[in-house]
């Protein structure tokens, strides 16, 4: 059974590898490869979809956990510490591939 933290650790991999390739992305659209660009935009945007699926299987999972019993303070907040950063950095890649 996988716990949060693993969602949460594979969550932030796969937002690392998107913010990487939407960088390379910028830099190849701004140097003129636009073939090369969108290559790195295709593989930034493949990298929100694993990210988007991992988070609803730790949605899924702390729902489930909930229905058994009230998580610890401290799980919560890193929870939500965790999720607010997702947000953030999949907001931040997804203007970056809009650019």
């Amino acid at each position: 059974m996988r716990t949060i933290k693993e969602y949460v650790d594979k969550l932030k991999e796969e937002i690392e590898d998107a913010s990487n390739y939407a960088e390379a992305y910028v830099e190849c659209k701004a140097s003129g490869n636009i073939d090369r660009a969108n290559k790195y935009k295709e593989m930034a945007r493949d990298e929100l979809r694993h990210a988007e699926i991992i988070h609803q299987f730790a949605v899924a999972k702390i729902e489930e956990v909930s229905k058994i019993y009230t998580p610890p303070a401290e799980m919560e907040e890193a929870w939500r510490k965790a999720h607010k950063e997702y947000v953030k950095h999949v907001a931040e890649i997804k203007i970056m591939l809009e650019t």
